[in-house]
């Protein structure tokens, strides 16, 4: 394994913060031992997310309820904000503090928590055909090293989503695909200037006809570079020579620059006004996640269809993904009843709970297959099973995850800006190198 490297001083001040903070809410029966024994096996701990309803916290109680009900064994939860979250996981790691047992992991921490070993491999307590379950991108992004170290909760994916009210004030028709028969990304732009065209020939409506929910971030911007068969990061997960300097990088991130530098897509809005663009009725088409008609004022001004695929790259259709996973603590003085709550909440009756009461897209493949075969199911979300079972590609695994996203948002955002794009990614590579020097 790769040389683990933390900081002691960042650590010992995180340390602190936690102590003179109360080490956030906690809930439900509070473990005040630092250090528990086996006397306590049969209650388990778990550090997750605030759920935001006022402190009630209810979805997890019903979790930890039900959890009980079938095994016997009581689960008390701490809850954090989901800024705090991180820092507290780091500390309380650090610390190796043996106080829980299960922790809430965002997927793009999984490859750093198993790298500095806060995390234990899940080897033991998957089978294979268990993994197996798992839609490959949700399984791939836990695994660090050839070994499972996280189990998928749920995931996301993308769509192409449209304004319906723009296309009918156009007299355009709003645009149909299949998963065998996508729009490209070339027509997408085309349908894009058309539309401005029309509804705003002299851009005093400051319209945009085509455009990426979180532009300049890699959760969806690397959809580009991976449509046409290009990968995040080399299989070490320490650099990026010969990955983004390659012709899938390359090319897509020129054809970006060309529909930022012909008005289609914008230039000068943050992610948040870019999306906010959207919900307000100004934006025609736009790369989302399946959150975007909940944001939305009217439901029936949004549309959707699968996300799109560059020509001559109709095989690998990559879109977006990755949500929260499942880990134990190496910690932990409870691992095997710590197995059975990670299993129960991502593929037990915990899972198939957590989805019903979230409306979440699941990762397991037999409860997307379900969705997709269900004729009653929601269009939406059947198209965002479909992508999720087949095009959904992983973000980079990295244990420089935070650096990469830092360096790449930024090599985006620059040649949204019109910087060169050879010299960006130039740049983008000797940054992330420097970054890893220290993991070599």
């Amino acid at each position: 394994m790769k040389k683990r490297i933390l900081s002691t001083i960042l650590s010992a001040v995180l340390l602190i913060s936690v102590i003179l903070t109360g080490c956030g809410n906690k809930s439900a029966g509070e473990v005040t031992k630092e250090n528990r024994d086996e006397s306590s096996v049969d209650t388990i701990r778990w550090i997750t997310m605030s759920s935001g309803e006022e402190g009630k916290e209810t979805k997890s109680e019903k979790l930890m309820e039900e959890f009980e009900k079938e095994t016997g064994i009581k689960v008390e939860a701490e809850y954090y904000s989901f800024s705090d979250l991180f820092d507290v996981i780091e500390t309380k790691s650090v610390a190796k503090s043996t106080d829980y047992d299960v922790m809430l992991i965002d997927v793009t921490y999984v490859s750093k928590y198993a790298e500095n070993g806060y995390i234990t491999p899940l080897d033991d307590y998957f089978t294979d055909d268990e993994k197996a379950e798992f839609d490959n991108a949700s399984y791939t992004a836990g695994v660090w090293d050839d070994q499972m170290f996280a189990a998928s909760r749920n995931t996301s994916t993308q769509l192409l989503f449209f304004n319906q009210k723009l296309l009918d004030e156009a007299g355009m028709e709003a645009p149909t695909s299949t998963p065998e028969d996508r729009l490209t990304y070339e027509e997408v732009a085309e349908l894009g200037r058309q539309a401005l065209e029309k509804l705003d020939p002299d851009g005093s409506r400051g319209l945009i006809g085509f455009d990426f929910q979180q532009a300049s971030r890699v959760y969806q911007m690397n959809m580009l570079p991976n449509s046409m068969g290009g990968k995040n990061i080399n299989d070490d997960g320490l650099s990026l020579d010969g990955v983004i300097n390659t012709e899938p990088w390359e090319k897509s991130m020129t054809w970006y620059q060309s529909l930022v530098n012909d008005g289609i897509a914008s230039k000068g809005y943050s992610t948040e006004e870019v999306e906010a663009q959207f919900q307000s009725g100004n934006m025609v088409f736009m790369i989302g996640g399946t959150w975007t008609p909940s944001n939305m004022a009217v439901d029936d001004e949004v549309g959707c269809t699968y996300a799109p695929c560059f020509e001559g790259y109709e095989d690998t259709v990559a879109t977006g993904t990755g949500s929260w996973y499942v880990g134990i603590s190496s910690q932990s003085k409870s691992k095997e009843n710590a197995a059975k709550f990670v299993k129960f909440l991502t593929l037990g009756s915990g899972n198939d709970l957590w989805l019903e009461m979230n409306e979440d897209v699941p990762s397991r493949n037999e409860k997307l297959q379900e969705i997709i075969d269900n004729p009653e199911a929601d269009e939406m979300l059947k198209m965002a099973a479909y992508e999720a079972k087949n095009t959904a590609f992983p973000r980079a695994s990295t244990p420089l995850f935070g650096e990469y996203s830092s360096i790449l948002d930024q090599m985006w955002e620059d040649v949204r800006n019109g910087a060169d794009v050879n010299k960006s990614i130039d740049s983008a590579i000797k940054q992330f190198d420097s970054a890893a020097a220290a993991y070599k």
